[in-house]
């Protein structure tokens, strides 16, 4: 996939950027818990279906509240974020172990909360993008519809929501183009801002600039970017 993100970059810059994107991303699948689903993390909003086998009053129909957690019976509040189903599964397999012999558990996702991520500055297309399986920082960047010529891709910044607030990256991504370095995986609600000129301090520039430019800051979960001490990932 990355190979592709790349050709589609060099397409882009000898004939011009495509002429629009479709931002459209089709209904998800329904995602039921299995040893091997390690593709998928839980997120705040998404709505799960819990089933035990042969015990129906277990059953419940829950949305992932913005703590992470889901209020389920006999169990009260679990953390659910940041699980795969299948870890959800093992969870709630270990709670309901305390009242029945063997539960058999199965998660499934029923809806999937809005993932999305913000792609910004010295790019044709500035804006929201949907975050639909997997999708790369260069890949976002040729989504927006590649970069302007203005861009200084030396010093581009990736901002993510940390364990303890925002965390801030400085990418060189003249690297990933030239010399093959490894491109990144983006997650939901990163924001990736692509420059005019040369950024030295990361954390200052996100202090000063970004949090008075980017108009996903106000909007739910992006709003990590506000009030919080930056911290900068080498």
């Amino acid at each position: 996939m990355k190979k592709v993100y790349l050709l589609t970059f060099l397409a882009i810059v000898i004939f011009g950027p495509a002429s629009g994107y479709a931002g459209q991303v089709a209904s998800a699948p329904q995602i039921a818990s299995s040893p091997g689903d390690v593709t998928y993390k839980l997120q705040s909003g998404d709505e799960i279906e819990i089933k035990v086998f042969e015990i129906p009053e277990l059953a419940d129909r829950v949305r992932i509240r913005p703590d992470g957690k889901v209020s389920v019976l006999l169990l009260d509040d679990v953390q659910a974020a940041g699980l795969t189903p299948a870890e959800l599964d093992q969870v709630l397999t270990t709670g309901y172990s305390t009242y029945y012999l063997n539960p058999r558990v199965t998660v499934i996702v029923r809806a999937f909360s809005s993932q999305r991520v913000y792609v910004g500055g010295e790019v044709n297309e500035p804006g929201m993008l949907q975050l639909s399986g997997e999708l790369s920082l260069l890949g976002a960047v040729l989504e927006a519809g590649g970069f302007l010529p203005s861009a200084k891709r030396s010093s581009v910044i990736l901002l993510r929501k940390g364990e303890s607030g925002p965390e801030v990256r400085r990418l060189n991504l003249d690297d990933m183009l030239a010399k093959g370095a490894p491109d990144i995986e983006l997650q939901p609600f990163d924001v990736v801002f692509v420059p005019k000129t040369f950024i030295s301090k990361a954390n200052q520039f996100v202090q000063q600039y970004i949090r008075d430019l980017l108009p996903v800051a106000t909007s739910a979960n992006f709003t990590y970017i506000l009030g919080q001490t930056v911290s900068v990932i080498p």
